[in-house]
């Protein structure tokens, strides 16, 4: 089977959607760091859309922060690749065309500076993850601490951290003339943007202190929510999507149906028009933020942990199950969602709903263990506002016990900025009170800051002992 390319785009599938537009006329005026399957099946999506409807200069030049992996996809395939949304109703195929150029940054780094500097790229944006911003302790301040922001502090011509390319693009682009930027993080991240400034500008206070009045000038920082579910793309996944393109395609990536982008309306420049692919401008982005985060991506990490421990793969098998499914339920019913406040017009229980039915697609095969990768940074940023705000024994607090109880008791594998401490505390022969203590620390719970009072560490201990009791492993 030969492979999706510019010179066999005409031989997909008949049905399946190809670019709208010219890719050979098509100029790049976004930068986007962190090539991964979110950025595919998102942020370009809305990009294609408002190409193919709008026309403009917005092709996206693609940079993998860290392997060349996304690069061997993608290059062979002129940037090509297919986006497969469905669910038990409904099936889209598209080849999304708006991404040019793919590059490695610790391969290119000239190159992605250039980009940076280059007046032509008016946009940046970002999924690097929570650890990728090098946020300290109050989610605010650079964490100087981290040995790769030691590391790129030292040498900043050869940062390696997001933070750090960032910032010498930037300084690049200052001396060459200053052209305003807008730079969007697309993150999980409640205040995602504000943060990645409030960041940047400390860094480059010590590394390229001459362009931080630019920067905070002529630099645009919106903040953003996204939504949509986007699962590991596996091998059966790869060829299944083959089969049904005609073509081979390493990038392909397969989501569902869902698609949100909502964006602070404070830019420096023009930008593609989402707001013709779907993309929501508003004054105030957190009402959003903190409903996303709060319900959908705190239900996501309690059906993760809920999972991982009852031995059930992915979310849908989860919510297969009419116990786990009700607890979630329960979950977001009764503790979740009335911690909120909606925007005028927005309907909590119709979302909640929508958010069952997204959880038990069958299509979607969004492991528990990728869902619980990097556990310490998302349970900050999805449970603890919540968490910290109830008061006696609690659902959350339930699935608190369960990220415990996976830590200290159980041999499962842990993906983590702070693996190396938690591994450690697991096989720590320590009272179990200090391992515990230790365990609530990584996740931003002390007593000098966010504790427990009493009454809930002991329901925390009782529903940790539960688990042992239970068998879990």
């Amino acid at each position: 089977m030969k492979r999706l390319s510019n010179g066999n785009l005409a031989a997909v599938t008949a049905g399946v959607a190809t670019p709208g537009y010219d890719r050979n006329t098509l100029k790049p005026g976004i930068l986007h760091l962190g090539l991964g399957a979110f950025h595919r099946a998102h942020q370009a999506v809305y990009t294609d859309t408002a190409i193919a409807r709008s026309g403009g200069d917005w092709g996206i030049i693609g940079v993998s922060m860290r392997s060349d992996r996304v690069t061997q996809q993608l290059a062979p395939q002129d940037g090509l690749y297919s986006v497969l949304s469905e669910n038990q109703n409904l099936r889209e195929l598209r080849v999304i065309g708006c991404l040019q150029r793919v590059l490695a940054a610790p391969r290119s780094p000239a190159a992605v500076t250039g980009l940076l500097a280059d007046p032509a790229i008016r946009v940046v944006t970002l999924t690097v993850t929570e650890k990728g911003y090098c946020l300290g302790e109050d989610g605010w301040t650079l964490a100087r601490a981290l040995p790769s922001v030691k590391q790129d502090l030292a040498d900043p011509q050869l940062a390696t951290t997001a933070i750090g390319v960032l910032a010498r693009g930037l300084a690049q682009r200052y001396h060459s003339g200053g052209a305003p930027i807008n730079v969007i993080s697309c993150d999980n991240l409640g205040e995602n943007s504000a943060r990645l400034r409030a960041v940047l500008l400390q860094y480059m206070a010590s590394a390229f202190a001459e362009a931080v009045d630019w920067v905070e000038n002529e630099v645009a920082f919106p903040c953003s929510m996204v939504d949509r579910i986007v699962p590991a793309t596996t091998e059966a996944g790869l060829q299944r999507q083959a089969a049904l393109i005609g073509l081979q395609d390493a990038g392909a990536v397969a989501t569902e149906p869902f698609c949100q982008w909502i964006i602070e309306d404070k830019l420096a420049t023009d930008v593609p028009d989402w707001a013709a692919a779907g993309a929501q401008f508003v004054n105030d982005i957190r009402p959003y933020e903190e409903i996303k985060l709060r319900l959908l991506n705190a239900s996501h990490s309690s059906i993760a942990l809920a999972g991982l421990l009852a031995g059930k793969e992915t979310v849908a098998d989860v919510m297969a199950d009419p116990t786990m499914a009700g607890e979630i339920t329960e979950l977001m019913s009764r503790e979740l969602l009335p911690a909120l406040t909606a925007p005028e017009g927005f309907d909590l229980f119709t979302y909640r709903d929508q958010l069952l039915e997204r959880f038990s697609n069958p299509c979607l095969q969004h492991r528990c263990a990728q869902i619980a990768t990097d556990s310490t940074e998302k349970i900050r940023q999805r449970w603890l506002g919540t968490l910290m705000a109830q008061a006696g024994d609690t659902l959350l607090l339930r699935s608190l016990a369960r990220w415990c109880f996976w830590v200290l008791e159980t041999d499962l594998p842990i993906d983590d900025p702070r693996a190396e401490t938690l591994l450690a505390l697991r096989a720590k022969p320590s009272p179990d009170s200090e391992r515990l203590a230790a365990a609530l620390a990584c996740v931003g719970i002390t007593p000098r800051q966010n504790g427990l009072d009493e009454h809930r560490l002991q329901c925390l201990r009782e529903h940790i002992a539960g688990l042992q009791r239970a068998g879990h492993s």
